[in-house]
């Protein structure tokens, strides 16, 4: 182990992952980084066969001489939020690496490239690469790749599709820049958002062209797979609520930013009403959301997807 190299945490959280966990932590330790690395799993209490497969795994594969492992089930449930909260403060290395059970590395050079990146751009305190993006069987690339090239990004261009410009199992993150994590974070519904929106507030962030890692697209039970039109809604309004908080926090010193991102937000959400409400009101919602500002390209957008609502009612119903 080479102690002059600065220690990574690996914090990955998981639930209901039998089917995925092998994979995770075989992308971990086949990293081929010689500096420490600490390991932490954090099980919220998961009912299926995950703990048994964790043990099993490392009774079987010895972790390296410069990982230290550790595992933790809680007692009781505590919730993606508070357990990835509850993951990120255990935490003890320069750098946090991300990620979740049901996502995987692929690249065994992944933490050595991404600690290489901080040691040149020093202003940089989070940085993430290329995926892939896996719906079932169907793999694809990841598309921020499209967006960025290799170095510093412009921060408006990596929230600019509200924060969902990254995979988080690609993210590493300088761990005093970022923690300890604000009280308001503990309520958001999608923890990797807020990391983003909070890392564009401390420094630079930075994007590495190599796909390294792999994001599993509605894998059982994750929260995309569970989400209704009902949770969404929620989802939405809660991400409205915490950009207020998140102004507060700030003392307003970004709302430049927290305004693009309520802007997008709410693009979204007219774009679900379109999709799943009743026909009427779905053309109520067209006409009530019309831009008279010379918005063309968004008027567009909006009449495009009530006539794709209109097609794909009359295919199933035919």
């Amino acid at each position: 182990m080479n102690k002059n190299l600065p220690k990574v945490s690996v914090v990955t959280i998981t639930y209901g992952h039998e089917k995925y966990i092998k994979e995770t932590l075989d992308g971990v330790m086949m990293q081929q980084y010689s500096g420490p690395v600490e390991f932490i799993i954090a099980n919220d209490n998961s009912p299926d066969a995950t703990e048994e497969i964790v043990k099993k795994y490392f009774l079987e594969n010895p972790a390296p001489s410069n990982f230290e492992i550790k595992y933790t089930k809680h007692a009781a449930n505590k919730g993606m939020m508070p357990n990835f909260i509850w993951a990120l403060e255990q935490a003890t290395g320069k750098y946090i690496a991300l990620c979740e059970g049901d996502d995987y590395w692929t690249d065994p050079l992944k933490l050595q490239k991404q600690v290489d990146f901080f040691e040149e751009y020093k202003e940089c305190v989070f940085v993430f690469t290329a995926a892939i993006s896996l719906r079932g069987t169907i793999e694809e690339e990841y598309f921020s790749n499209k967006l960025f090239t290799s170095g510093l990004i412009s921060k408006k261009l990596f929230l600019q599709n509200g924060g969902g410009n990254f995979a988080t199992a690609s993210v590493v993150f300088k761990k005093d820049d970022l923690l300890p994590i604000p009280p308001f974070f503990k309520n958001a519904t999608a923890g990797d958002m807020f990391l983003a929106l909070l890392a564009v507030t401390k420094g630079e962030i930075g994007y590495i062209s190599d796909k390294t890692a792999a994001y599993r697209q509605m894998a059982s039970n994750s929260w995309t797979a569970s989400l209704t039109y009902e949770k969404y809604v929620e989802h939405y309004l809660t991400l409205q609520s915490l950009l207020g908080e998140f102004d507060l926090y700030t003392e307003n010193r970004y709302t430049e930013i927290t305004n693009m991102l309520r802007k997008s937000y709410t693009t979204n959400y007219i774009y679900m009403q379109l999709i799943h409400l009743p026909l009427k009101d779905s053309l109520i919602t067209v006409f009530n959301n019309l831009s008279f500002k010379n918005d063309f390209r968004y008027n567009k957008q909006l009449i495009k997807t009530f006539v794709w609502r209109l097609l794909k009612r009359r295919k199933i119903f035919s």
